[in-house]
């Protein structure tokens, strides 16, 4: 298993365990998210002949519209994917439209 590999691996992972949805889970381009209304979406590229994942984030209208922007994350090391396991666990945890805990 190549790091990038792992890497993915890492990112589904987490994801999971923050109860993202994960859409067409591949080791090569795939979509996770919480709610695209809120922007708690992103779109995960492992571009392997750069070496480097690639991340957008979702900016559609509504969850019929499958519309993700530039790349907003570079992820080109072990650090820089727990950089971003670390915006999905805050993502997930201050989200608009969560359940209260009152």
């Amino acid at each position: 298993m190549t790091n990038q590999e792992k890497w993915v691996k890492t990112i589904q992972d987490v994801a999971t365990e923050q109860n993202y949805e994960i859409e067409k889970p591949d080791n090569l381009k795939f979509n996770i998210f919480i709610d695209r209304w809120n922007a708690v979406a992103f779109q995960v590229w492992n571009n392997k002949s750069s070496g480097y994942i690639e991340v957008a984030q979702w900016e559609g209208n509504s969850e019929s519209e499958s519309s993700y922007g530039r790349g907003v994350y570079s992820l080109r090391s072990f650090s820089d994917v727990t950089h971003f396991c670390n915006i999905l666990i805050s993502s997930a945890a201050i989200r608009a439209r969560r359940k209260s805990n009152n």
